[in-house]
């Protein structure tokens, strides 16, 4: 049970680590979003390019597309003006049907547009003033010179299929564009993921965190391995005080006084145990706050002995001096990066799952060394100090 526990400590200050450090990573991909890329917004606009047609007539599409954005329900979701212009068609080629090739995007693009919002900029767009029914709705559709032809047989259908009701086709067009919504997610993911992976690389290979080097640290020493864990726990602690406060608003609600009172201890209790509250685990908190605290949880678990950093030149682990212990330092350092780019989510669930089958299995441990010592013989016993 010892050597499970050992093991089990050993993972735990490992996923303790990744989680640290997928913080980080998150804080600066979030901060080079917010000041380079601002690809959300570039993502959606690609996007709604897509929906209006782009692909099969990107002229009439675009038009549509500036219109759009500037209808006074969308205007007021950015600063300044909106310049959105069409990329240049270089003579002797073909029209591409990827729509970011075709057009050039500012970086002041609304990030995000509410779906009632965009069904009700649409439409009125489309309606430019006129009753707000489907009978109208679908004659200026029909009517329309600046509406490509799949994209009036789309809407259409989704008049049609409402029933008369007006509500009922603007929830129809709301489903279509979160249904577009969600394919602008996977292209957003898949360009945020190439931005962590870069910033994962650039960090662990800046700070030497090499996966093996710690994992043979964490095996050889218990003190730096009790210190991971009970950082660890304290970060735990958290989560469990979000739940606690969400289950006190509960019963406040319900005005449950005796689970009121209950709530409240534990919650006062898990507050008095923990070291910090602020921990950022949610991409709500300021991403300079989170970056920050995580660096000084790392350089207070190196102060203790982790052995991250490139200091001391002597040192095996940062000097290799053979091909292999090279092979193993690159190892060790690409496992880290790949661990990084699962996420900070993903860590934490991880880290809550082994802390809880870790206190499972420690009282036992405990109860085994108990057992043991109760068993020893007599003649192995420690002597009295001052007994002959």
């Amino acid at each position: 049970m010892q050597n499970t526990s050992g093991i089990l400590d050993v993972a735990i200050g490992l996923v303790f680590v990744y989680l640290l450090l997928s913080l980080i990573c998150s804080a600066l991909t979030e901060a080079v979003e917010n000041l380079f890329t601002r690809s959300r917004g570039k993502k959606l606009c690609e996007g709604l390019y897509e929906l209006f047609g782009g692909n099969t007539d990107s002229n009439t599409s675009f038009t549509l597309l500036k219109e759009f954005y500037k209808n006074p329900l969308i205007y007021g979701l950015y600063h300044g003006d909106l310049k959105l212009e069409q990329q240049p068609q270089q003579a002797g080629t073909e029209a591409s049907h990827t729509s970011p090739q075709k057009l050039l995007l500012p970086v002041n693009l609304p990030s995000y547009i509410a779906p009632k919002t965009f069904a009700m900029a649409f439409v009125s767009q489309i309606l430019d003033d006129k009753p707000f029914d489907t009978a109208t709705l679908i004659s200026q559709i029909n009517a329309s010179n600046n509406l490509p032809a799949n994209l009036k047989k789309s809407l259409t259908l989704f008049v049609n299929t409402a029933d008369g009701d007006i509500h009922n086709a603007l929830k129809n067009i709301e489903d279509w564009y979160s249904a577009m919504g969600e394919r602008v997610s996977g292209w957003y993911k898949k360009h945020a993921q190439l931005i962590a992976f870069i910033i994962a690389v650039a960090i662990v290979v800046a700070g030497n965190i090499d996966t093996l080097t710690i994992a043979k640290s964490l095996m050889v020493n218990d003190n730096l391995r009790d210190q991971m864990v009970s950082s660890a726990d304290q970060f735990i602690k958290v989560d469990l005080l979000k739940t606690k406060q969400q289950a006190l608003d509960g019963a406040q609600s319900s005005n449950n006084q005796q689970q009121i009172t209950q709530l409240s201890t534990e919650i006062a209790a898990i507050k008095a145990a923990s070291t910090k509250e602020a921990l950022c685990q949610t991409q709500a908190n300021d991403p300079q706050q989170c970056y920050n605290l995580q660096m000084a949880r790392l350089a207070e678990l190196n102060r203790l002995g982790l052995p991250i950093g490139w200091r001391n030149l002597d040192d095996p682990r940062n000097n290799p001096h053979s091909a292999e212990a090279w092979l193993e330092k690159i190892i060790g350092l690409f496992i880290t990066a790949i661990a990084v780019c699962l996420g900070a989510p993903f860590w934490f669930d991880v880290l809550n799952k082994f802390m809880n089958f870790r206190s499972t299995i420690k009282p036992q441990a405990s109860d085994n060394k108990t057992e043991n010592k109760q068993q020893q013989p007599d003649n192995l016993k420690a002597p009295t100090p001052g007994v002959g």
